[in-house]
């Protein structure tokens, strides 16, 4: 039967007992009942409000406490044997108790230690046991031969024998809820195995998901890494190529300079004869002003490509500062 089938049966008696004007607490416990004793489940607050949905969060919890300490108490064992010694006895009624004690604690490699050194005890007192018998053998023999001189103890002897017998009854009921315990605590752990194993499981698949993401975010990383490139290498070439047209433009300027020179130096010369050389001057001094107007348009331009050029090295540090503020939280996240 899987857990949904399970589920619904369940459910279904806790209708017949909600039908029934059970009370909320009792129909938790009675539900504790069902799970442990028809289905060998360990109830849990979780478990027990799932299925019965009633009362708060703190009834479940109750409820198991409440039906932990029955269990509990139907454990505890009090031996009435009469003529058995009473440290024979006590030592007994402490290993069983012992025993239903270690039936409650599943969860630890003690317990198989603990379950073999009662099996010891056991053993121990079960050979101290057959030495009454034998004794008690002994003792009816003795009083086979005294018999007839002792006639009037046949009474009390018999008696004695059937307060034997019940003795060994009991003590074989006891035996046989020894074995009972053995068996819930066998189950108990088997159940404590499923469940760690089931840990375990989703340990190692939240692990996976966690490399999972991991990986991604390098992914992202290395993406993002990658565009900066790009844009830090866009950024040089253009650097590069306003730097080349710029020095192109001052090698212009400096021959239009060098022309300017030569033209002055003309113009000294021809000073000397200002009157034959008055027609050349003012053709010189017309070639003057267009030197002038083009060296002034030059500037400008010139002007322009450096205020470009800023613009780009001040692209291209935000571009760097951008790369090392992403370095950075790569580094702290890893």
């Amino acid at each position: 039967m899987n857990d949904l089938n399970l589920d619904d049966e369940i459910r279904q008696k806790i209708i017949e007992m909600m039908n029934q004007g059970s009370s909320t607490l009792e129909i938790y416990k009675k539900t504790c009942e069902i799970l442990f004793f028809q289905h060998g489940i360990m109830p849990t607050p979780t478990r027990l409000y799932a299925l019965v949905r009633k009362g708060s969060m703190t009834t479940p919890g109750k409820a198991i406490q409440e039906f932990l300490a029955q269990q509990r108490e139907k454990g505890r064992i009090e031996l009435d044997i009469p003529e058995m010694p009473e440290s024979l006895k006590t030592m007994f009624t402490e290993a069983l108790k012992e025993t239903w004690r270690v039936a409650s604690q599943i969860s630890s490699t003690k317990v198989r230690e603990q379950n073999e050194q009662h099996q010891r005890e056991l053993n121990r007192f079960t050979q101290q046991i057959e030495q009454l018998d034998i004794k008690n053998q002994a003792l009816e023999s003795r009083i086979d031969e005294m018999k007839q001189i002792l006639a009037e103890r046949d009474i009390y002897v018999s008696a004695l024998q059937k307060e034997v017998g019940e003795g060994k009854t009991k003590l074989s009921l006891e035996s046989n809820r020894l074995a009972i315990a053995t068996d819930q605590c066998e189950e108990l752990k088997k159940q404590l195995d499923k469940a760690r194993h089931d840990f375990i499981a989703e340990s190692h698949r939240m692990s996976q998901e966690h490399e999972q993401g991991l990986a991604r975010l390098k992914d992202h990383e290395n993406r993002a890494l990658m565009e900066i490139e790009r844009e830090r290498q866009a950024a040089n070439k253009a650097i590069k190529d306003v730097t080349n047209a710029l020095k192109l433009r001052e090698d212009e300027l400096r021959q239009r300079d060098n022309k300017f020179l030569e033209l002055a130096s003309e113009l000294e010369v021809s000073g000397r004869d200002l009157s034959a050389a008055k027609t050349k001057l003012e053709m010189t001094t017309a070639d003057l002003q267009t030197i002038r107007i083009s060296f002034e348009e030059q500037t400008r331009l010139n002007g322009q490509l450096k205020a470009r050029l800023e613009q780009l090295s001040a692209r291209h540090n935000i571009t760097h500062q951008k790369n090392s503020r992403r370095k950075t939280m790569k580094q702290s996240h890893d």
